[in-house]
C-alpha cells in the first residue's frame, strides 16, 4: 500500500492526474447512463445501445488509462509502442462490449454481479497490455502482490458498480458511477505501484512523433468527443423517453376520438377533490352525467363516421364551455361526465347544466348531414349529497337515467328516492337471477284467431314471472331488466324449449308463435340452439313461427339476414313483430324474408273511430298484399275493432276479445272441446 501511495505522490504529474480522473468521472457517469437502459430496451434499439454504452465506457477506460500513464514521470526517456497502444483500446471496447451483453441480455439476479466482474478483468487487461506498450531504457519488474490486488479490486469494484446499477433505485446511478470509478483508479493506480524499473545502457527507446503533453491533449480531446457524443444521444434518449411517457400518459388519461379527459382522467380529477375534502370539508363538488338522447339513431342512419363527428362537435362545444374549476370528460359512447367545483350557491350548479344542455341540443350542420340531439343530465352534489366521489358520481348516474326516462325533463337533482329505486332494481336483477336457475317462470298462451271463420289458428306464448315472495310480476317489469343484464338470452331459450315442447304434444296442429328478443337472435350459438330444441322436441319446423322486432334487426343487418335466412331453411316461419312503431318498416320488408306482419295494438284500438288509425291500418294491409304477406292484427278488444278489420280483409287477429291469455292447463282443455265434440 505504500509503494503505490509513494508512486501517486512523487511518481505522478498532478494535474494530469486531476485531467485523468476528470475523464474518468464525466466518462462513468454517461456510460452507467447508457448501461442502465440496456435492460429496457428491446430490438434493434438494445443494438444500438449496447454497441454505444460499450464505446463510451471502453474509451473511457483507456483514455483515464492513457492519460494518468502520461502522468507517470519515471525520470528517464520513455515512449509508447503504437500496435499494442491500439490493441489496449480494443481490449477496453470489447471487453466492455462482453460484460454490457451479459448485463443487459440475461436479466438473472446474479448476472449484473458477473457482468461488473468482466468489466473489472476488462479494465485489468487492458492496463496491462497498455503497459507492455510503454518503452523505457531498460526493463519493467512486477510486484506480484500488486498485481493480485490490481485484479481483485477492478472486479470487485466492479461487480458493486454493475450490482448497484441493475437496483434502479433512485440516485442509485451515482452510485454506480462512483463505484465505477473507484474501479477504474483503484486498478490503475494500484498496478502502477506495482512496477519497477531495471534501466539498462543497451535498450534504446525510439523517438516519439509527438511530445507527452501534445498527446495528452489529443487523448483529452477525442476521449471528449466521445463523451460528447454520449451525453447528446443520451439526452436525445431521455427526451425522446420523456415524450413518449407524456404521450403515453395522455393517451391513458385522454379520449383518442375527442380530445377530452376519458373515465380514466375523470377518476384522477375526481381523487384529487377527494384530497381536497380531506383538508377543506367545505369544499363543494358538483357531479353531471351526461347522456346523448338519439344519438344511436342518428348513427344507425348516417353511419359511424357522422357519430363520430357529431361527438367531437359536441366534446369541442362542451369543452369550450368549461372555465376555471369546470372540467368535462367523455366516459363512454355517448356518454359525458362534468365535474364543477368552486360554487357557493347550487344555483351556479343548475345554471353550469343548462349550459351544458343548450350547447348539446344546439343542431350540427355539416355538408353531408344536419343533426338536432337531445340530452339527458343527472347532477349529484356533496352538498345534499355525500362527500364519496364515487358514490357521487353513481348518484348522478341514477339522476340521469331519471331523466332519461321522465320526457318532460331534461336534467335532474338526485335525492334519496332515486337511491331507494336503485336497491330495489339490484334486488330484482339478483332475484331474477335466482328465477333462470330455480325455474320460476311459466307460460301463458294468447288465441290467434282466422278472421273469417274465428276459428283458433294458433297460440302467442307469453312469459310470467311468479316469485315465491312477491307473487306474479309482470313481464314490462323484468324483461327490460333481463334483457339490460343480458339474462333474456337464457330466459328466452327457456321459454323456446318449453313452448316447442308444449306444441309438440297437441294433436291439432296449431301453431305457436314465441317472441325472440334482439340480443337472442345476435347470438352465434342460436341456429345451433334451435335446431337442436326442434329435434328433440319433435315439433314439425312449420308450427313454429318467430316474432321478431325491429330492434333485432337495425343494428346488425347482414348479420341478422343471414341468421334469418338460416331459420327459413329448417322450415320455421317469422313473423314482424310490432310493425310500424320503428322508422324503416318498408326497407325491412323489402329486404327481410317475412311470413306474417304484426300490426301494433297501438293502432288496431280504436281503430274504427280514430281516421289516422284506420289510414296506418289499410296502408300496411294493402303493403301486405302487394309483397303477398298476410298480415295480423294485435290488441283486438271490441267488436267494433273486429268489424272494421274483417271489412278490410286482415288475415288474422288476436287479442281480449277472444279471451285473456290462457294459463297451460285451461289452453289443453280448450284444445280437447273440438277433439272431444269431433268424436260425439
Amino acid at each position: 500500500m505504500y509503494r503505490v501511495i509513494e508512486c501517486l505522490v512523487f511518481e505522478h504529474s498532478w494535474s494530469l492526474v486531476l485531467l485523468a480522473a476528470l475523464v474518468c468521472i464525466l466518462g462513468s457517469c454517461v456510460s452507467v447512463l447508457t448501461t442502465r437502459r440496456l435492460r429496457r430496451t428491446q430490438g434493434r434499439r438494445k443494438h444500438v445501445q449496447l454497441i454505444l454504452s460499450s464505446l463510451i465506457t471502453g474509451a473511457t477506460i483507456w483514455a483515464t488509462h492513457f492519460i494518468a500513464m502520461l502522468a507517470y514521470d519515471p525520470g528517464v526517456t520513455h515512449g509508447y509502442e503504437p500496435g499494442l497502444t491500439a490493441a489496449s483500446l480494443a481490449v477496453g471496447v470489447l471487453g466492455v462490449l462482453i460484460a454490457n451483453m451479459v448485463y443487459g441480455v440475461t436479466k438473472r439476479g446474479w448476472t449484473p454481479a458477473l457482468a461488473g466482474m468482466i468489466f473489472g478483468l476488462t479494465v485489468t487487461t487492458m492496463h496491462y497490455t497498455g503497459m507492455r506498450a510503454y518503452q523505457i531504457p531498460g526493463t519493467l519488474t512486477w510486484d506480484t502482490s500488486l498485481i493480485v490486488a490490481s485484479v481483485l479490486l477492478g472486479a470487485a469494484l466492479g461487480a458493486a458498480a454493475y450490482h448497484v446499477n441493475a437496483l434502479k433505485r433512485r440516485g442509485g446511478w451515482l452510485w454506480a458511477a462512483l463505484l465505477l470509478v473507484l474501479a477504474i483508479c483503484a486498478m490503475h493506480f494500484t498496478g502502477m505501484g506495482a512496477i519497477k524499473l531495471s534501466l539498462s545502457p543497451i535498450v534504446m527507446v525510439p523517438e516519439q512523433a509527438l511530445q507527452d503533453g501534445t498527446l495528452v491533449w489529443l487523448v483529452f480531446t477525442v476521449a471528449s468527443l466521445i463523451l460528447f457524443v454520449g451525453f447528446a444521444a443520451l439526452s436525445i434518449e431521455t427526451d425522446v423517453e420523456r415524450d413518449a411517457l407524456r404521450k403515453l400518459e395522455y393517451s391513458v388519461t385522454h379520449d383518442p376520438l375527442t380530445g377530452l379527459a376519458n373515465r380514466a382522467g375523470l377518476i384522477e380529477t375526481l381523487d384529487l377533490y377527494r384530497d381536497r375534502i380531506q383538508e377543506d370539508e367545505a369544499t363543494r363538488v358538483a357531479v353531471l352525467t351526461i347522456d346523448l338522447d338519439l344519438f344511436k339513431e342518428i348513427n344507425d342512419l348516417h353511419g359511424h363516421a357522422a357519430g363520430d363527428t357529431i361527438l367531437r362537435t359536441i366534446a369541442a362545444r362542451l369543452d369550450a364551455t368549461c372555465t376555471g374549476a369546470e372540467f368535462i370528460a367523455r366516459t363512454g359512447g355517448d356518454e359525458f361526465v362534468a365535474v364543477k367545483g368552486g360554487f357557493r350557491r347550487l344555483d351556479e350548479v343548475d345554471a353550469f347544466a343548462n349550459r351544458l344542455h343548450t350547447l348539446i341540443v344546439e343542431p350540427i350542420e355539416t355538408p353531408a348531414f344536419s343533426a338536432t340531439l337531445g340530452a339527458s343530465i343527472g347532477i349529484a352534489t356533496t352538498v345534499k349529497d355525500g362527500t364519496d366521489m364515487e358514490a357521487l358520481l353513481h348518484k348522478s348516474d341514477q339522476a340521469m337515467y331519471r331523466a332519461k326516462s321522465d320526457v318532460d325533463t331534461a336534467i335532474c337533482t338526485y335525492n334519496t328516492a332515486m337511491g331507494a329505486h336503485t336497491r330495489e332494481r339490484l334486488m330484482l336483477v339478483h332475484d331474477l337471477r335466482k328465477a333462470v336457475a330455480e325455474d320460476q317462470f311459466e307460460l301463458v298462451y294468447q288465441l290467434q284467431n282466422d278472421i273469417t271463420s274465428l276459428a283458433p289458428t294458433g297460440f302467442e306464448v307469453l312469459i310470467r314471472w311468479r316469485h315465491p315472495k312477491r307473487g306474479l310480476i309482470p313481464p314490462d317489469m323484468f324483461i327490460p331488466v333481463a334483457e339490460e343484464t343480458g339474462l333474456i338470452r337464457e330466459i328466452g331459450l327457456w321459454v323456446l324449449r318449453t313452448a316447442c315442447a308444449e306444441a309438440a304434444s297437441w294433436e291439432e296442429q296449431l301453431s305457436i308463435a314465441v317472441n325472440v328478443a334482439p340480443k337472442q337472435l345476435a347470438q352465434p350459438s342460436f341456429i345451433t340452439h334451435l335446431s337442436e330444441i326442434l329435434q328433440s322436441t319433435g315439433l314439425d319446423p312449420r308450427r313454429l313461427e318467430l316474432e321478431v322486432t325491429e330492434a333485432s334487426i337495425i343494428d346488425d343487418q347482414d348479420f341478422t339476414l343471414n341468421v334469418m335466412h338460416q331459420i327459413k331453411d329448417m322450415g320455421v316461419r317469422i313473423a314482424m313483430d310490432d310493425f310500424g312503431t320503428g322508422y324503416s318498416s318498408l326497407a325491412t320488408l323489402q329486404a327481410f324474408p317475412f311470413d306474417k306482419i304484426k300490426i301494433d295494438r297501438s293502432f288496431v284500438q280504436d281503430v274504427h273511430t280514430n281516421h289516422q288509425r284506420a289510414a296506418i291500418v289499410r296502408s300496411t294491409l294493402l303493403l301486405g298484399d302487394a309483397l303477398g304477406i298476410p298480415v295480423l292484427a294485435e290488441g283486438v278488444e271490441f267488436q267494433d275493432e273486429l268489424s272494421f278489420l274483417q271489412a278490410e280483409k286482415c288475415a288474422s287477429v288476436q287479442g281480449f276479445y277472444f279471451g285473456k291469455p290462457l294459463s297451460r292447463d285451461d289452453m289443453r282443455a280448450m284444445i280437447r272441446k273440438p277433439l272431444q265434440s269431433r268424436a260425439s
